[in-house]
Order: C-alpha cells, then sequence, then structure tokens
C-alpha cells in the first residue's frame, strides 16, 4: 500500500473509532440456534483487545442476527469478573490462562472450563523519560499480582537481565486506574493491554515492550460446563459470530472496524489516534495450546495461586468448531 493511501486509511479509520459510526454487515455464516431451547448466554468481559470480538457483536446487533441471545457485561479487572463468575452472574467469559487457574484452584468454580485461545497482548508502558527497560530500575511499576500482568513482567525483566526484586510492584487491578496513575505520575510504568495501552501512550507514555499481536499470549475464553453442554447450538454460535468480528479486524488491517465496542469502554480520542495506527493479524477462537496451559499453570502453582493436579484434559472443554 503506497505511503498516501495508507495515510488516508488511517484517517479515515480514526474518524470512525472515536465516533463510532461505522456501520457493521449481517452475518450469515452461523447456522440459526433453537431460541426457544436455547438460554441467554452472559458473557463477562474486560477492556482489552480479547474482549473486542464479543463487545463488537454485541454493539452490532450480530448475535441477535444469528438468533442467540447473548448479553455482555463489562468489568474493570479481573477481580471483578472473577467475582461474578462465582457468584453465578455470568456464564461465559473472556481472561487469561493465569487468572483462570486462580479461579478454579477453589472446587466451587471446578465446573468452568477452557474453550479456547483468543487474540491479545500485553505491554510494558512508562513514563516517556525512561528510555529503556533497565532504566526502571528502583522504579514503581503497577500490575496485578493475580493475572497474567506479573507473569509477563518476570518474563520481561529477565530478558533484560534483571531481577524482580530490583523494582518496586504496586498492585492495581484496573488496567484504567493503571492508566490514571501513570498519567498522574504516582507511578513510572505500568502492564497494560490494548486499547488502553495506546491510551497510556497518547497521554505521554512510552512503550518499552509489547508482545507479539500474533501469538498465543493467554488470552481464553471460558465457559460453564453444564451450561454449555445444555446449550451447545448457542455456544458454538457464540464462537462463529466472534470469530466474524475477528475476520473483520484482519480484513480492515485495524481497530477502526471497533470503533462503537471501543466507544462502550469508555475509550479517550487520543488514544483512538494511536490505535488506529497499528497493523493487526489475529487469529481466530482456537485451541489453547498443552504447553502454553501447562506454563501457565506452573507459574501459578509456584506463585500460591492454584493448588491441586495440572491437568489440560481435566479444565478445558470441546466445542466442534473451536481447532
Amino acid at each position: 500500500m503506497s505511503r498516501k493511501l495508507r495515510k488516508i486509511g488511517i484517517i479515515i479509520a480514526t474518524v470512525l473509532l472515536i465516533f463510532g459510526t461505522l456501520p457493521f454487515m449481517g452475518l450469515g455464516t452461523a447456522k440459526a440456534a433453537d431460541t426457544s431451547a436455547d438460554e441467554k448466554i452472559t458473557i463477562g468481559v474486560l477492556k482489552n483487545t480479547a474482549s473486542l470480538p464479543a463487545l463488537m457483536a454485541d454493539a452490532a446487533g450480530d448475535f441477535t442476527h444469528q438468533n442467540i441471545s447473548v448479553e455482555t457485561k463489562t468489568f474493570d479487572s479481573n477481580e471483578q469478573l472473577d467475582a461474578a463468575i462465582k457468584d453465578g452472574t455470568v456464564n461465559a467469559a473472556v481472561t487469561n490462562l493465569v487468572s483462570y487457574a486462580g479461579l478454579v484452584s477453589k472446587k466451587a468454580n471446578a465446573d468452568w472450563k477452557v474453550a479456547g485461545a483468543l487474540p491479545g497482548y500485553s505491554g510494558l508502558v512508562a513514563n516517556k523519560k525512561y528510555k529503556s527497560i533497565k532504566r526502571l530500575k528502583g522504579k514503581t511499576i503497577a500490575i496485578d499480582k493475580k493475572d497474567a500482568s506479573k507473569q509477563y513482567l518476570l518474563d520481561v525483566l529477565k530478558k533484560n537481565k534483571m531481577k524482580y526484586s530490583s523494582i518496586k510492584v504496586k498492585e492495581v487491578a484496573s488496567m484504567q486506574d493503571r492508566v490514571d496513575a501513570l498519567k498522574a505520575g504516582s507511578i513510572d510504568a505500568a502492564v497494560l493491554e490494548d486499547p488502553l495501552m495506546s491510551s497510556a501512550k497518547a497521554n505521554g507514555g512510552k512503550i518499552l515492550n509489547r508482545q507479539k499481536m500474533t501469538a498465543n499470549n493467554g488470552s481464553i475464553l471460558i465457559m460453564n460446563k453444564a451450561f454449555a453442554k445444555k446449550n451447545t447450538s448457542s455456544m458454538q454460535i457464540l464462537v462463529d459470530t466472534m470469530n466474524q468480528e475477528i475476520k473483520m479486524l484482519d480484513k480492515s488491517g485495524g481497530y477502526g472496524m471497533a470503533g462503537t465496542a471501543l466507544n462502550k469502554m469508555n475509550f479517550d480520542q487520543k488514544g483512538a489516534k494511536v490505535l488506529t495506527d497499528l497493523d493487526v493479524s489475529f487469529k481466530k477462537i482456537h485451541k489453547v495450546k498443552k504447553s502454553d496451559f501447562n506454563s501457565a499453570f506452573k507459574y501459578a502453582k509456584n506463585h500460591k495461586l492454584y493448588k491441586g493436579k495440572i491437568s489440560y484434559k481435566a479444565h478445558t472443554i470441546k466445542i466442534k468448531n473451536i481447532k
């Protein structure tokens, strides 16, 4: 693509992203569910890329077009989402492998299973005066110690030959609160996911590290097994519809197609301009690799987030269209 055409495309996508006016085309690939038999799916999501497929489908009415009843509930942190899972507010959710390990560590949540891997990635964003990760020695970094953000931070520090003890860590469960703290100067850096990573950059932060968008970075779709078994057709259509949203993101080459969904996250206009400049290429929902599962659970066990046997088979559920 020529530089001129790309520039025009970025401008158009930015406008659509900010105002959320891009119309969504109806989907016709999934087989209609028997709505008289299947119950409403309530899916808990977070303010991150992994949640966008569900939020996009909801905003565009694509779940309704496919004759399934779906409600999305957005939460500010994995802690809040876990509480909704435990009290039965949701019967499906977007989370990460480390948080999931902590969730099913308690027998009361044993009926929750991993359905598949979702697109998503984390990054380390610092005050712009810090030009490298090694400059963060002795500085304060905000994370959620009970989710994958600490696992990611440890990996980044190891690659830069730094010890965890060489930095100060602040527990901040909500990513939005981390962005606000970074902007206010009360922390020096934070582990974030897009779109909030782009928001932090737009408000004066510097991205020092970012995971590959095409990699499996631990974002997952989980389901209540008992509910999924009773509502097999609806759950399959849920996955099909979310995959169609991922396909639209890939075809557009960026986040412009997610305009309405991002606006529902209270995403700021400065962040929209940064986000729109990103080229994206995401995988559709697919099976979680056993190696990724074992790595996350071993981490969770070593950090006392998970107790029990590490069993890929016991913690996964087969959905026909997830391969």
